[in-house]
């Protein structure tokens, strides 16, 4: 066992880059001390708040007699603010969180099912309503109110992503957080939980059996693809409920997110980022799920065009590709605009 290893956070908080030091630290043999550089102070966006706290924590997991450090955390005071050090879950709490919110951020939060239900039986709802009041809270700050129609399907779209945790994650918490930048007038928002991971919630799934993390991001892109959705078809009439699973979440997300900004899912051993026309596959360390999206608020024109376009996109590829048939290298063809 060696004495000691220094991983540096990586200087800029793409998603490629992150996935990149997720990787570093899992492959690392167990040493004596790991020193965590965090670098210089700089702006950390919500995916680098949430994806270097996750990997952090998970390799702490994996070698418990590892003694940590973190090397210019001090520094980070907007990332300590938003909760970035608790989140690194530091002994004493050193650099304890100073910021709970507001327009145009929401600082590292954890959204509970246990809190979920009780409101929902509080108020005679069910757990999807719940959901949807934090939910609408979230667009809001994602919209900045420009539109009712990018506030509802922002809102409609977080909904199915938190409700894939509960339900198909298997646990009872998903972390997240939201940050909006007057210049360049845009906004970055990430989920992400310790779940059983997108590919075994999809081996579930009567239909669809991905063989590998990577064939299972594709999938869960897919309009009507869930683990869950085909059950709830079979239900009679007066069990069905409106919330019960359509797939449709993660489709709009990275419909929305990807045209505009860039969308990012990764879970176990893969990611998958999108960006306009590109499309990249990355190799990934992570327990459970973690999405983040950003979106370019600035042409409004572009915004509405894409929000017209959506559902209508959603019935073209259920009906082009199916949902007991569809194969991944359809998915693929798809998602690479050849098809």
């Amino acid at each position: 066992m060696s004495e000691q290893r220094i991983f540096k956070v990586p200087k800029f908080c793409r998603p490629n880059s992150l996935a990149a030091f997720s990787m570093e630290l899992s492959e690392a043999p167990e040493c004596k001390k790991v020193i965590i550089d965090t670098g210089l102070e700089r702006f950390l966006t919500p995916t680098a708040l949430i994806f270097i706290a996750k990997v952090c924590r998970e390799r702490r997991r994996r070698y418990p007699e590892e003694r940590v450090l973190y090397r210019g955390l001090k520094e980070h005071k907007y990332a300590n603010n938003l909760g970035f050090s608790e989140a690194l879950n530091i002994k004493d709490k050193p650099y304890p969180q100073g910021a709970f919110g507001g327009r145009t951020y929401i600082p590292i939060s954890v959204m509970q099912r246990d809190s979920l239900e009780a409101y929902a039986a509080e108020n005679w709802v069910e757990l999807g309503d719940a959901i949807q009041v934090k939910c609408e809270n979230l667009a809001r700050v994602v919209s900045q109110d420009r539109s009712d129609a990018l506030r509802k399907l922002l809102a409609d779209s977080f909904r199915e992503i938190f409700r894939n945790v509960f339900e198909h994650g298997e646990v009872n918490t998903a972390v997240f957080c939201v940050q909006y930048w007057a210049k360049p007038d845009k906004v970055e928002i990430c989920i992400a939980d310790r779940g059983v991971g997108v590919c075994n919630s999809l081996n579930t799934s009567k239909h669809t059996k991905p063989s590998s993390d990577r064939e299972a991001l594709y999938f869960s892109l897919m309009p009507g693809v869930s683990s869950k959705a085909w059950r709830n078809k079979k239900k009679k009439a007066h069990q069905k409920s409106d919330w019960d699973n359509s797939g449709y979440g993660l489709f709009f997300a990275h419909q929305l997110f990807g045209e505009l900004g860039h969308f990012f899912l990764a879970s176990g051993s893969a990611g998958l980022l999108l960006m306009g026309k590109t499309v990249r596959d990355v190799d990934c360390s992570l327990e459970g799920t973690l999405v983040s999206m950003s979106i370019d608020l600035s042409d409004e024109k572009k915004i509405k065009n894409v929000l017209s376009k959506i559902h209508g996109e959603a019935h073209r590829v259920k009906q082009k590709l199916g949902v007991k048939s569809v194969s991944f290298q359809s998915v693929e063809a798809y998602l690479n605009g050849k098809l």
